[in-house]
């Protein structure tokens, strides 16, 4: 682990992976299992991207520049509203049409991707 390299993220990844995170923590206490497992393979694909960029982008299987401004969550807001907000936003990217769930779907037909979930099933 020592020899494992640590991505740092600013601007919009980094604040889109904290709204996803926050987005699971709240579903978990839910139990939104559906949209909760979406959100976590989005955090997925999006660690795939800092790590192995150029092998996303030359595939065509970018997520970040797909995912657009993530609504937050806040503390001040009642469990509805954040439920509200987290449903559209889970709505607008599991649309079958969107470029967010196609590239997420297909992420195994990256060599590298496909050969880290593969060791991970062993």
């Amino acid at each position: 682990m020592m020899n494992l390299p640590v991505i740092k993220c600013s601007g919009q990844k980094q604040s889109s992976l904290e709204t996803l995170v926050d987005y699971i923590q709240f579903l978990n206490k839910q139990e939104k299992s559906l949209q909760s497992a979406f959100f976590e393979q989005l955090v997925d694909g999006l660690v795939y991207e800092l790590y192995f960029p150029e092998e996303l982008k030359v595939a065509g299987k970018e997520i970040l520049p797909h995912i657009g401004e993530l609504e937050p969550i806040t503390d001040d807001m009642s469990e509805g509203e954040k439920l509200a907000v987290i449903q559209r936003e889970f709505d607008r990217l599991y649309d079958p049409n969107h470029p967010v769930r196609n590239n997420l779907e297909t992420l195994d037909s990256v060599d590298v991707v496909r050969i880290i979930r593969d060791a991970l099933k062993k």
